[in-house]
């Protein structure tokens, strides 16, 4: 055997033990853990909205965890058969089957995909994200097409469809306003916007408050345009976006134009003109102004 072909039989060889250790490897992921790196992808091609993914991450974890929980004596569900801030889900419990771990693995599956179907359908990255949701269902040997939520027959889909649709009702009510596209509904910029191709800032109002950025094209993290080329204030009623982790002794309440801001592990103030912190406010202005002189034009 000539050199040539023993190197291209040695590279061969390689490359397909590649594929059967990466095979390998993914089949010794749990089921919970595939979706986790599914919902990380589409999070990936979405958006840069940090406190939005935070909430479909717990969400995410509800779900296949209910999902697991459904078929423990002991374990204690977040949602099913709940009521978790003022929303009821009903839950009349499920036949134990014969084999548990492949209930749960389906369960799972059929939860987090219904899910996570409705939450990315209308991402920049949908075409993407939908597709390897569907791939990974079909790898995983399940039917993307089974809506069934009647879980009384003992259907593990079923009863991951089931939980699915009733975190999506939850969702619905739980303060993040996702049926206008988690817009602010009270929340308004004191300042207008700043525009850095005209020089100065003349039009401000306060500065102790926040004030939008225009560009001539604004794009996120993630790549994408924003419309407009002004982003919003990043969730500034979120703090009444039902938790997972916070109770009551955390929580500080705000008024300011007849709405009440909640705030969890208030740190106080950050410095600001004209008060003890003033020149603080001074030194951390000056440094923003130092730094972003370093920026290429």
């Amino acid at each position: 055997m000539d050199f040539l072909h023993r190197r291209v039989v040695w590279v061969t060889l390689i490359i397909l033990l590649s594929g059967i250790c990466t095979t390998s490897l993914q089949a010794q992921h749990s089921v919970a853990r595939r979706w986790n790196e599914a919902l990380l992808f589409a999070i990936r091609k979405d958006l840069a909205r940090p406190t939005v993914h935070a909430r479909n991450l717990f969400h995410t974890s509800v779900a296949m965890y209910d999902a697991w929980a459904a078929y423990d004596a002991i374990a204690q569900p977040f949602l099913l058969g709940q009521n978790v801030a003022g929303f009821k889900c009903e839950f009349d419990g499920i036949a134990i089957p014969d084999d548990i771990n492949l209930a749960r693995e389906e369960a799972i599956s059929y939860a987090a995909y219904r899910l996570l179907k409705y939450r990315f359908s209308d991402s920049p990255g949908a075409a993407e994200s939908l597709a390897q949701f569907d791939a990974l269902m079909q790898e995983l040997g399940y039917s993307t097409t089974y809506v069934s939520a009647d879980y009384s027959m003992g259907s593990p889909a079923a009863l991951g469809n089931y939980i699915a649709y009733k975190i999506i009702d939850f969702g619905h009510q739980d303060g993040a306003n996702e049926a206008s596209k988690y817009a602010s509904r009270f929340y308004k910029p004191v300042n207008n916007t700043l525009i850095p191709t005209i020089p100065g800032n003349p039009d401000i109002v306060d500065p102790n408050r926040w004030q939008p950025l225009t560009l001539e094209v604004f794009i996120d993290q993630s790549g994408h345009i924003i419309p407009g080329a002004t982003p919003e204030f990043l969730g500034p009623e979120w703090g009444k976006v039902t938790p997972f982790a916070l109770n009551e002794a955390d929580l500080t309440r705000y008024s300011r134009d007849d709405y009440e801001y909640w705030v969890y592990h208030d740190p106080g103030p950050p410095p600001h003109l004209n008060t003890d912190l003033h020149n603080e406010y001074l030194w951390n202005f000056a440094m923003v102004s130092i730094w972003g002189s370093h920026l290429d034009p």
